[in-house]
């Protein structure tokens, strides 16, 4: 089991993080070969022709991203959105953005699933990287260019694929805690389970809490702006049906 701590001020600050210090995100030049989905099946990434960055579960700690926005800091090429709140961020890529009444033109994939999308006639309708998206991941795949062959629709500027971490072979599991300033306090855990041989379960949790520091002084309204206050559960089941446990059957249900 892995146990850490981590006290941060205003998303930035002292961490005592278990990773390991890792490169900046031309990071595919870490040692062994980075594997990627983007073209539906499993690819090392220097033999996929497709412009795309990539980050594992270690570099996304090491550079606190926890939203969309976050995301966006770290990528070249990537702008973010978020003027109607964090859980309704609007990707940008290649000069593609979504304007009112349309809908997005970069889709967000989780365990290969789109994310609902969709234009409205007032707000920005958002690409589905909410609250809690971006822990206990595999790694997180920035598919730059049109993806509509393989993506499906609304992928004209790209995609963002977040691939959760399978369930292993292994009982092991983490939890880590924050506090900080705005009454910032969150707390992640994630259990991994082999249940047999052929079965595995894994289990994951983040709870953020976060006071808003933009005030709003008008009196109409909530009094703060930029607040975080969200629950997130995860679980994973792989199963393996046949003696070849190259072929199994995966399900992920998010709430």
């Amino acid at each position: 089991m892995r146990y850490s701590v981590k006290k941060s001020g205003l998303y930035a600050g002292v961490a005592v993080l278990a990773v390991t210090s890792l490169a900046t995100p031309s990071l595919a030049q870490s040692s062994g070969d980075i594997i990627v989905t983007a073209r539906r099946v499993e690819e090392r990434l220097q033999d996929v022709p497709i412009s795309i960055t990539v980050f594992n579960q270690q570099q996304l700690a090491n550079h606190n991203v926890v939203n969309g926005d976050d995301l966006a800091k770290i990528t070249p090429g990537l702008t973010s959105n978020s003027q109607f709140g964090k859980e309704n961020t609007v990707f940008n890529l290649r000069g593609f953005k979504q304007d009112i009444g349309t809908a997005p033109t970069v889709g967000v994939y989780f365990a290969d699933v789109v994310a609902p999308r969709g234009g409205s006639s007032g707000n920005f309708a958002g690409d589905g990287a909410g609250a809690g998206a971006f822990f206990d991941l595999q790694n997180v795949q920035v598919l730059k260019g049109p993806q509509g062959t393989l993506q499906g629709r609304n992928t004209t500027g790209g995609a963002v694929m977040l691939v959760p971490q399978k369930p292993t072979d292994s009982l092991e599991g983490y939890v880590e805690g924050s506090i900080g300033n705005l009454s910032a306090k969150g707390v992640q855990a994630v259990l991994n389970v082999p249940l047999s041989d052929t079965f595995r379960v894994r289990l994951g949790l983040d709870r953020q809490k976060t006071d808003g520091y933009l005030k709003n002084v008008s009196g109409v309204g909530v009094k703060n702006f930029n607040d975080a206050n969200y629950l997130a559960l995860r679980a994973s089941v792989v199963g393996d049906l046949t003696p070849d446990r190259g072929q199994r059957v995966q399900r992920r249900h998010r709430l």
